[in-house]
């Protein structure tokens, strides 16, 4: 599905877990950065079939070169 400049909506959401709200901080399992979380959302989607036509992001990402080349690819 293409953006039709009408209406889109998220194929998928997941929330990331703060460091300090996991009992091993960033050693801890579940732990993932905001830009992992970000790639595997955008590999899901695109695995499915559904290239996003808009990603949203914060000023964060702007900073992280693995993320912006992925997101680029």
């Amino acid at each position: 599905m293409r953006y039709d400049g009408k209406k889109s909506f998220p194929l998928d959401i997941k929330l990331d877990k703060h460091s300090s709200s996991l009992p091993d901080g960033i050693d801890d399992k579940l732990f993932q950065k905001k830009p992992d979380i970000g790639i595997e959302l955008i590999d899901r989607s695109l695995s499915r079939g559904h290239p996003p036509g808009i990603v949203l992001i914060d000023g964060g990402y702007g900073n992280n070169t693995r993320f912006l080349k992925k997101l680029g690819s």
